[in-house]
C-alpha cells in the first residue's frame, strides 16, 4: 500500500513535467522536420516520457483506482514507453551529476565557449548568472530523473501486481 501511495504522488508530480516536456517536444519536432534529422531522435525520446506519464496515469486512475479492466494495449504502451523514459531519465541523471562534479572554474570555461557562439547572449547575461542558471537546470534535471526512474520501477511492480486488470 505504501508503494501505491508513492506511485500516486510521483504520478501527479510527473504530470506537469510531462506537459512542459510535451510542449518543448513540439518545438524539437519542428526543428527535426525542418532540416535537422538528429533532433528527431530527441523528439522521439521526449515523447516516450510524455506518453509513459499519461498512460501510467490512466492505469493508476482507471485501473487501480476504480478497479476497472484495462486494455492490454495500455500495458504495452506503458512498458514500451517506460524504456524510453528510463533512457531520457538516465541521460538527465548523467548530465546533471556531471554538472555537480564540475567546479566553478571548469563550468565557467565550458559556458564561456558556449557564450562565444552566442555573442548577442553574452552581452545580456553575466557569467555568474549563467553559472547559477546552469546549476539550477541541472538540479531540476536531477529531480526529474530520480522521480521518473523510481516511478518506472514501481510501475513495473504494479503492472505485475495488477496483471489481472489487463485480462
Amino acid at each position: 500500500m505504501k508503494q501505491l501511495t508513492i506511485y500516486r504522488i510521483l504520478s501527479f508530480i510527473l504530470v506537469p513535467i510531462a506537459l512542459i516536456i510535451g510542449f518543448l517536444d513540439l518545438f524539437v519536432l519542428i526543428m527535426g522536420l525542418s532540416g535537422n534529422p538528429a533532433m528527431l531522435f530527441i523528439a522521439f525520446v521526449m515523447a516516450c516520457l510524455v506518453i509513459y506519464v499519461f498512460a501510467s496515469l490512466r492505469f493508476l486512475l482507471h485501473g487501480i483506482g476504480n478497479e476497472r479492466p484495462c486494455k492490454s494495449s495500455l500495458r504495452d504502451w506503458i512498458k514500451v514507453n517506460a524504456y524510453g523514459t528510463l533512457f531520457i531519465a538516465g541521460m538527465f541523471f548523467l548530465n546533471s551529476t556531471g554538472v555537480f562534479f564540475l567546479d566553478n572554474i571548469q563550468l565557467e570555461q565550458m559556458l564561456s565557449e558556449v557564450m562565444e557562439q552566442q555573442p548577442e547572449l553574452a552581452d545580456k547575461i553575466s557569467m555568474d548568472t549563467m553559472i547559477q542558471l546552469f546549476k539550477t537546470v541541472a538540479l531540476i534535471m536531477f529531480f526529474i530523473s530520480i522521480t521518473a526512474i523510481v516511478h518506472v520501477q514501481i510501475g513495473f511492480r504494479l503492472l505485475r501486481q495488477y496483471a489481472y486488470l489487463f485480462k
